[in-house]
């Protein structure tokens, strides 16, 4: 079973927070940069703004169906409803506006289903200098996964982080049969033929 992180395409769309505020809302994961994740009922939508550099000069990327917004993932409406099976059973998705697009819908995507099936002998990668787990990875660089614990799941997360989703073949194909544009997959973290639709 080959398993992919799911990642921002490097020719796609990057969104950072118009305000401070929008941005607090869309690093929720980092106890100092954000705001804690409410429900999904207390969210009050953030606005996002295309990334264009340090010094603003970046040109305008397209628009695709998984632009991406640092460490988090956005979808569009068409990826919500072509995929709605697989977000309903293993996400959260909270509405997002885009600046350049207000009159779509886009979502954070927020991964619920976390499975603590990483071979941490096998897999690479520098682990955590803080916290109360010091044998999580910081980053992973290299994974190698329990086949039988993912089971059927196709969209997952592992304990050490509250943002890197991994995804199955399965999530690659069902992308590819939906024509969703604009998500990236890669095998391992270095990979620089990463798969893009």
């Amino acid at each position: 079973m080959e398993i992919l992180k799911w990642c921002g395409a490097e020719k796609g769309a990057e969104y950072t927070g118009v305000t401070e505020e929008d941005n607090k809302k869309i690093r929720w994961y980092d106890n100092l940069l954000g705001d804690p994740l409410p429900g999904l009922s207390d969210w009050d939508p953030p606005t996002l703004t295309q990334y264009r550099g340090s010094n603003g000069k970046r040109a305008l990327r397209d628009l695709c169906d998984a632009p991406s917004s640092a460490s988090i993932n956005l979808i569009s409406q068409r990826a919500a409803d072509s995929l709605r099976d697989i977000w309903d059973y293993h996400a959260t998705l909270y509405p997002v506006s885009l600046a350049d697009a207000p009159e779509q819908d886009f979502y954070m995507v927020v991964a619920n289903t976390i499975l603590n099936c990483l071979d941490r002998e096998r897999s690479e990668g520098p682990l955590q200098k803080y916290g109360a787990t010091p044998d999580a990875f910081a980053s992973v660089y290299k994974w190698v996964f329990d086949e039988e614990c993912i089971g059927k799941n196709v969209l997952f997360r592992i304990p050490d982080s509250k943002t890197t989703t991994y995804v199955t073949e399965t999530f690659k194909q069902r992308v590819r049969e939906a024509g969703l544009k604009g998500f990236c997959l890669k095998k391992e973290f270095w990979d620089t033929n990463e798969w893009v639709s």
